[in-house]
């Protein structure tokens, strides 16, 4: 029988120390900074546009990381860890919010673009009746 002993590993705490997620703010910090660098780059720098946009999606899941091993080191974190709810539910509650903001987002955008498509055919009509009735009454 094997009894895991106190004293870990030293090559292994350095493993788990590369493995975890970077503090909050510095996530958070840079995150902001690849979202500002992709702001600010021009149309023609496709490929920088392309590296920053790519850099910032790693870092919003490093944020989310972090902010997960946040709430997990927290009080009611770990009160949910005793009731054995686990942090992969938060995850599914976020990802669920997501998507139903990203579906509901392209049912308004196919509405407006419905509203402004039939805006636009009937001043379309309206100016040609008013081109015919102009020309009849020449």
């Amino acid at each position: 029988m094997h009894v895991r002993s106190a004293v870990q590993d030293p090559d292994q705490l350095l493993v788990e120390q590369m493995l975890a997620p970077p503090p909050l703010e510095d996530a958070q910090a840079s995150l902001e900074y690849w979202q500002a660098r992709r702001r600010r780059l021009p149309l023609y720098r496709r490929t920088a546009r392309r590296e920053a946009k790519e850099m910032a999606v790693r870092w919003q899941e490093r944020v989310r990381a972090a902010e997960l091993a946040r709430f997990e080191a927290s009080p009611i974190g770990r009160l949910f860890a005793r009731l054995g709810i686990s942090s992969l539910w938060f995850r599914r509650v976020q990802l669920a919010s997501e998507l139903m903001s990203w579906v509901v987002w392209a049912v308004v955008l196919r509405k407006v673009k419905l509203v402004l498509g039939s805006f636009a055919l009937i001043g379309v009509l309206i100016v040609v009746l008013l081109v015919v009735l102009i020309a009849q009454l020449t």
